[in-house]
This record gives structure tokens, sequence and C-alpha cells, in this order.
């Protein structure tokens, strides 16, 4: 195999592990902070890939404007899942959450099934035609574009949990709910606040990555298997470890694909997640809110 298709593999797998690190960082703050799993994680993706294509196609707004707002609509349906899911099984066995976010995982498939039908759609870009050869690697508009939303949503996530009081705060929810009681942090504050945050870097990476896809109602199975995978490996909870690992799979898929062939990319998550379980259960950093 020559240098130059090495490099292509190796560009086209760091964007797109990017955005996986993306989506998965939003499974991995409500793990880590909210210490709940979140099986509605994928349906939050398609959800969000669908209000984009609505607002493009039926609102008719440019992609550069439904862009964020669909962002800010999956931020308030953050709230939402906070109020009628979260919230209320807060301090309850941890098979209740996982009932209850398992059931609006259907509600959701369902719902944009009936509406939307379970035709194939896609999504138009101004980057899709975008391409920029950079010494024989070339590089596609919309991949780069997932790479720079990525580094600055994660830089901004960064700075926003070490240098603000709330981010602090759910840093230490991390660490401790009792211990936020008792110094008066408002525990279900933070837990909407997680669930906005959540919600919103979810549907970043679903904006910036399905114009690459076709949207289907059962996309966000796929999705959350992915991000599953990639928060075990990372360490559950782990922001840091979620980025890493959403890297490593983005470039272990594409070297998988251009290698093995298409057939055998899909799979590579799965080796990688269950080595890691075999090999180091604690995933690479293992658990807690780090950046």
């Amino acid at each position: 195999m020559d240098t130059s298709l090495l490099s292509q593999l190796l560009a086209n797998g760091v964007s797109v592990g990017l955005g996986y690190g993306l989506a998965a960082v939003g499974l991995a703050l409500v793990f880590g902070i909210l210490e709940q799993v979140n099986f509605a994680h994928g349906e939050v993706y398609m959800l969000g890939a669908f209000a984009l294509w609505f607002l493009g196609q039926g609102a008719g707004l440019p992609y550069w404007l439904a862009y964020p707002v669909m962002v800010a609509v999956m931020a308030a349906f953050g709230l939402l899942m906070a109020e009628a899911v979260f919230l209320p099984t807060l301090n309850r066995p941890f098979e209740s959450v996982i009932l209850a976010t398992f059931a609006v995982s259907i509600i959701l498939q369902n719902g944009v099934r009936l509406v939307f039908g379970a035709t194939p759609l896609h999504i138009g870009s101004p980057l899709e035609d975008v391409t920029v050869d950079l010494g024989g690697v070339l590089l596609f508009g919309q991949r780069m574009f997932i790479a720079v939303v990525a580094v600055l949503a994660l830089a901004g996530l960064t700075t926003f949990l070490r240098r603000t009081e709330t981010g602090r705060a759910m840093r230490a929810m991390a660490q401790s709910k009792d211990a936020c009681l008792m110094v008066g942090i408002d525990i279900r504050r933070i837990t909407r606040i997680t669930a906005a945050a959540s919600a919103a870097l979810c549907a970043l990476a679903a904006g910036a990555m399905a114009p690459m896809f076709d949207l289907y109602p059962n996309m966000g199975s796929d999705v959350v298997f992915k991000s599953f995978a990639v928060v075990i490996i990372g360490g559950m909870g782990n922001i840091s470890g979620a980025v890493l690992a959403g890297l490593l799979l983005g470039i272990a898929e594409s070297f998988a694909g251009g290698v093995l062939g298409a057939a055998y990319r899909d799979g590579i998550g799965f080796v990688l997640m269950i080595a890691m379980l075999l090999l180091r259960p604690q995933g690479i950093f293992g658990k807690s809110v780090r950046v």
C-alpha cells in the first residue's frame, strides 16, 4: 500500500473519528455527571439530523442557518428529556433510566417513521463539492467541517468545565452528589444543564456528519452502538477518553474499510470494545468527568 493511500485513509479516519468523539462526549457527560445511561442518545442524533433536513427542505433555510437553529432546538429537547426522564429517575435504581431512555428511543424512532416515512433522505450541504488537494491527499469540505466543528466544540466544553462556576459544579456532581447537596449546589439545575449540553453536542455531530450519509429512522442505532463503544474504550464518563477513542475508532474503521473492505468497517468498533473489556475494563482513562 503506497504512502498517499495511507495518508488519505488517515485523513478520512481523523475527520470521522472526531465526529464520533463529539457524539460520544454527550453520552459520556450524562454517565459521568448523572451516573445514568442514555439509550436514546442515538435517537437524539437521528432527530437532530431529521430536524436539519426539515429546516432546510420544509422551511427553506440555508444549511448555515438551519444548522445552529437545529442545535438550539435539540438543546431544548435535552431540557425536555431532563424533565421527563433524567430527573424522575435520578435517585431510582439503575434499571429505571435504562427502561425510560429505551422507551424514548422506541417512541422517537416510530414517531420519525410516521412523520417522514422510511424512505432514506439526504441533506444537501454547500461543502459537498469542495475538495482541497494537499500533496496528493484529498481533503473533502464536509469532512474538514466535521473536524473544525468537533475541535471548536470540544475546546469550548473543556473551557466551560474548567473555567466557569457551572462547569465546576458539574465536575463536582460527578464526584459526589451528596457533597454537592451539602455545599448548596442545585442538583436539579445541573441535571438540566447536563442534559441540554449532551443533546447539543450530539446535534452538533449530527448536523456536521449527516450530509455524508442517508437519513433513515433507524440510523440512531448505529450511532448509539458506536458511541457506547467509544465511551467504553475511552473510559465511562471520561471526556478526554471519549475524544481519543473516537479518533482511534475513526482511523481503525477507515483502514479496515480501505484494506479489508467496507464489510469489515462497522465491525471494527465492536472488536476494539471487546478487546478493551477483556484487557482493561475501566477503559483507557477510567471513569470520571475529566478534560
